[in-house]
């Protein structure tokens, strides 16, 4: 007798949906956001938003969505894309974002063949979590020396990959890395909590809610 694979139940998708932080050392912090949309807002601890600002915003000021299209930003309160209020536009990379009357972020695409996004803030306002960029991530996320890279890192001499996959995220490596202590080669599966590191970096993943 087999067994047969097991559907995802709704509380095992919204866990592979939540957003995760990306610590790279000697780099920084990121957060992850996996969902196809994605809402901005202040950060209170009785309304999450899946991007948190430290700044004169509203609860949820704002979405973002991602479809075979591309990023279409919504405002929910007042939004102004490249100084012109909007209230759904398509997003293009280098388009700055005005949430309420000053808090600015800035959406880069910088990866060709990657639909996956970043947003800086660029306005002297920070992110909730202590990260610097928040990451859109679609199908790949790119940490390498190019600087069309999602992160870029100059001492690399090759780029980390991480990828969907149909039970979460893995990472691809030419070569040998260790992933919660377990040496793989060229790609293994990442889930938060777990760490990774190659001869040329080493990261951390952290669920924070």
């Amino acid at each position: 007798m087999t067994n047969e694979p097991t559907a995802p139940t709704l509380d095992n998708l919204h866990e592979q949906q939540a957003p995760f932080a990306l610590w790279i050392d000697g780099v920084g912090g990121y957060l992850v956001c996996l969902s196809h949309r994605v809402t901005l807002g202040q950060a209170l601890t009785e309304n999450p938003v899946d991007i948190a600002l430290i700044a004169d915003v509203s609860r949820h000021h704002a979405t973002i969505q991602r479809d075979p299209e591309g990023y279409f930003l919504e405002a929910v309160r007042k939004v102004h894309m490249n100084g012109k209020k909007i209230d759904k536009a398509l997003l293009r990379s280098t388009d700055r974002i005005t949430l309420g009357n000053s808090c600015q972020l800035q959406f880069w695409q910088p990866v060709p063949v990657s639909t996956s996004a970043r947003l800086d803030i660029v306005s002297g306002h920070r992110f909730a979590e202590p990260v610097q960029a928040a990451i859109l991530m679609a199908d790949t996320l790119v940490i390498g020396p190019s600087t069309q890279s999602h992160i870029h890192v100059p001492d690399m001499t090759q780029p980390l990959i991480l990828f969907r996959t149909k039970s979460g995220l893995a990472a691809r490596w030419p070569g040998e890395m260790q992933i919660a202590g377990k040496t793989v080669r060229d790609r293994g599966p990442l889930e938060p909590g777990t760490t990774l590191a190659t001869d040329q970096i080493s990261l951390a993943l952290e669920k924070i809610r």
